[in-house]
């Protein structure tokens, strides 16, 4: 599925323009790629969220219509990175890059969970412990999944899964190491707790061992 956006092509740069761009809804983005030299563009803001609101996320296949004046260009494009605040989380910047329906493309892709709720480790109280969210793959534009999915529905604590297990569209290759693990059930944590003897009834305590008083010294001055 392919959606159109419209960017037009942005002559200033620099702290002060691209801060007035962003004041009025807009967000500088640039386009790169296969036959095409870099240049600055700008976008709508509310034009890019529709974009990225689908399925596809940010690996969504674009029809980048260019408004240079009265001329407009199409470009078959890619999001190849988003820019955005580190506390508002508004766009900053956006790249685009150039692609051909015949030519593969490489990119992240994020993984998705399956089963959590059938897993026997997590049942028994076991943690998923995540340690790789994505993985790099190859394919045509048109092929490019919005997820790949791996199914933990039977897992047990101490099992754990690695790229080698993630299923993937036919067309679509993995290139992230096979052997990299991307996620384990982790056993529950044991917290232990020192629980002191209880007396025995009628059992006495013995006394504390008194220590001996030290001896007072001699009258009349210091302690040699």
């Amino acid at each position: 599925m392919e959606l159109k956006l419209t960017a037009e092509t942005r002559e200033e740069t620099g702290k002060g323009p691209v801060g007035r761009l962003r004041a009025k809804g807009g967000i500088p983005a640039v386009l790169y790629g296969l036959g095409v030299e870099p240049h600055s563009l700008t976008v709508k803001t509310e034009e890019l969220s529709e974009v990225l609101h689908t399925e596809a996320g940010a690996n969504v296949l674009i029809d980048l219509q260019v408004v240079d004046g009265k001329k407009k260009e199409s470009h078959l494009v890619m999001i190849r990175e988003i820019q955005r605040h580190p506390f508002k989380q508004k766009f900053r910047h956006v790249d685009f890059v150039k692609v051909a329906r015949d030519e593969k493309v490489s990119t992240m892709v994020p993984i998705a969970v399956r089963g959590e709720e059938e897993s026997p480790g997590l049942k028994a109280g076991g943690t998923l412990q995540h340690n790789i969210w994505e993985v790099e793959v190859e394919c045509l534009p048109a092929d490019m999944p919005d997820h790949l999915y791996v199914d933990i529905s039977s897992m047990e604590i101490g099992d754990h899964l690695r790229v080698s297990d993630l299923g993937s569209p036919a067309g679509v290759a993995i290139l992230t190491d096979a052997d990299d693990i991307i996620l384990t059930i982790l056993a529950p944590r044991v917290i232990e707790v020192e629980v002191p003897e209880e007396v025995a009834p009628g059992e006495e305590v013995a006394p504390a061992e008194e220590k001996p008083e030290e001896a007072a010294p001699p009258a009349g001055g210091e302690e040699s």
